[in-house]
This record gives C-alpha cells, sequence and structure tokens, in this order.
C-alpha cells in the first residue's frame, strides 16, 4: 500500500466534568496519524492510492468547498505519489488568496471553479460528466466518501477496542465522531458491534446529512446492527460557521489537554461531549471514546474569514 498507517494514539483526558462520577474520557488521535495528510482523510485515501496509480493515469477528479479538508488532503497526496489531481470546487471563482487553496495549488491540483447550482446539478448525475469529461481518471466524490472508505474507517473502532485498557472494556462503551459527509461516522459504527458498546454521531451540517444518510452508508453485509447515537444540537449555526462559545472551548480545551481540535468538526463535537457530560446525558462509570479526525488545517482558512485567533 503507498500510504502506510500506524496505529494512532489513545490519550486520557482527566478533569472533565464528568470525571466526578467516574466516567473516563479517552481520544483517539487521528490527527496524528500522518504529517501531511490529516486525520481521516489519510484513512479514507488510504486503499484508494494504489488503484489510481495503476489503472487511472489521468489521476483523481474531486470536489468540494473552498476551505475543503478532502480537497487538501487529495493534493498533497497527489504530489507526495506523482497522481494528477483536479478539484472541482464549489464557487465562482478561485480566491487566490485563500491558504487551503493556496497549498492545493502549490501541491499540484488542478481548481476549476463551478457556480454552486451547476456544482449541485453536476452532482446529482453522479459525477457522470465528469466520467466523460476524463475518462482515464478516478472521480473520488466528495469527502471521499466511497465504500472502500467506509470499510477502511471500521478499523478506527477496532484500533479503540484492541488499545482500551481490559477495566475500560467492562464499563459501558460510547465511541463519539464528527460527521460531514458521514462516510466516517458510518465506519466508525459498522466497526462498533451493539453489543460492545454505541456509536455517538455529532453532525457539522443539517444541510443534507441525516441519521437515515448514515445508515444507507453502512456495508451491507454486518452481522450486527450498531446502536447509532444522532446528536444534531451542536451544530452550532451551520457548517464551518463561527461561534463564539465553541471558539472560547476551543482555546480551553487545547490549555487543558494540549490537543488542538480543528473548527468545523471536532471542536463542536468536543463541545457537545462537555455539555452532554455537565447535563448527566452519560451513565455513571462509562467509558467515552472521541474520534479526533484532524482538520487543523481549517484554523488557517477560519483565520482568513475571521480574523486572528490567539490560541492557534
Amino acid at each position: 500500500m503507498l500510504l502506510h498507517l500506524p496505529v494512532s494514539p489513545l490519550q486520557q483526558i482527566t478533569g472533565h466534568p464528568g470525571a466526578d462520577k467516574d466516567i473516563q474520557l479517552f481520544v483517539k488521535r487521528d490527527d496524528l496519524l500522518h504529517p501531511d495528510i490529516q486525520g481521516s482523510k489519510a484513512r479514507k485515501l488510504a486503499p484508494l492510492l494504489d488503484l489510481v496509480k495503476q489503472h487511472f493515469p489521468d489521476g483523481i477528479i474531486t470536489f468540494g468547498g473552498a476551505f475543503s479538508n478532502h480537497l487538501h488532503a487529495v493534493a498533497i497526496a497527489g504530489q507526495l505519489f506523482d497522481i494528477p489531481t483536479v478539484g472541482i470546487l464549489r464557487g465562482n471563482y478561485v480566491d487566490v488568496q485563500n491558504p487551503t487553496l493556496k497549498i492545493c495549488a502549490a501541491h499540484g491540483m488542478t481548481l476549476i471553479p463551478l457556480s454552486k447550482t451547476l456544482y449541485a446539478s453536476r452532482k446529482q448525475d453522479h459525477y457522470q460528466y465528469w466520467r466523460e469529461v476524463y475518462p482515464k481518471a478516478y472521480i473520488l466524490p466528495e469527502g471521499g466518501n466511497t465504500l472502500d472508505a467506509v470499510l477502511h474507517c471500521t478499523n478506527i473502532s477496532a484500533e479503540i477496542l484492541a488499545q482500551l485498557p481490559p477495566e475500560s472494556l467492562n464499563r459501558p462503551l460510547h465511541i463519539c465522531t464528527p460527521a460531514g459527509t458521514g462516510c466516517t461516522a458510518a465506519g466508525v459504527a459498522a466497526g462498533m458491534p451493539a453489543s460492545k458498546g454505541s456509536t455517538w454521531i455529532f453532525p457539522v451540517s443539517s444541510d443534507g446529512l441525516e441519521l437515515a444518510t448514515i445508515r444507507q452508508l453502512l456495508p451491507a453485509n454486518l452481522l450486527e446492527v450498531p446502536d447509532i447515537r444522532w446528536v444534531p444540537d451542536y451544530i452550532c449555526g451551520g457548517f464551518a460557521r463561527w461561534d463564539q462559545n465553541v471558539m472560547d472551548f476551543a482555546r480551553h480545551f487545547h490549555q487543558q489537554t494540549g490537543i488542538m481540535a480543528d473548527p468545523v468538526y471536532t471542536a463542536k463535537m468536543f463541545y457537545g461531549i462537555y455539555d452532554l457530560l455537565k447535563k448527566g446525558a452519560f451513565q455513571e462509570g462509562s467509558c467515552l471514546v472521541a474520534l479526533h479526525t484532524g482538520g487543523q488545517q481549517g484554523w488557517a482558512g477560519f483565520q482568513h474569514r475571521f480574523g486572528p485567533l490567539d490560541f492557534v
């Protein structure tokens, strides 16, 4: 496999709001998987790159917004492994001052802007237009959302179950994950049998992502239906929106734990977990594992949009 990934570490957090109820909290540090291809994006790309290298001479055609973690990861992977990349950009033009797009372009990605209307229509036809334009390229859906990616993300749950101390496995176990397209979250849920524990999914947007979306992404041959808890209460204004409470929390969380969340996905999830712990949503003596999906490159985009932040 071109992209070899280590087992990301599990970090225990102390001093959280549920500690007085004997609740354990760990963070699965997928943000440390690869120095350049961040977090869950590395997991989703790993099973794909060899296939593209061998069978698709025109490389990868993929899709995303102006500050997309996915486009950022694909561009870097393309340069690392000598794979051509094209990013179909949701927007009317390429902002040359945008830090994410700067990195994409610097790593050789060709960026093609489309109006939001045209972008949506090309997505609705399952990218058939792009298959005709680039017949020798691999058409990778937005967010890297493929069945192979979902299957590869089941490793996250398997790793967590292998890494937790034996005593923790005897507690009620809950894995928490943010969700954008739902691909990583579906993989986590698929790898976590209900007999072992539950998967708590924190969507970052109400636009097109529902529990039904996650269930549709689950592999068809699961031996056991996962126990999924849908937590839509921490969208905090919408996708990639500024929320002062979340920003204040991200600063505090970094100071307390040394873990830098990202502004779009994990900051909201960690904020939600701490709020739920304060509200007593988790059973006394439980074990929680929060998946850090990476995406810290998003802070540069946040500062580009909203101004400097003193803790980044």
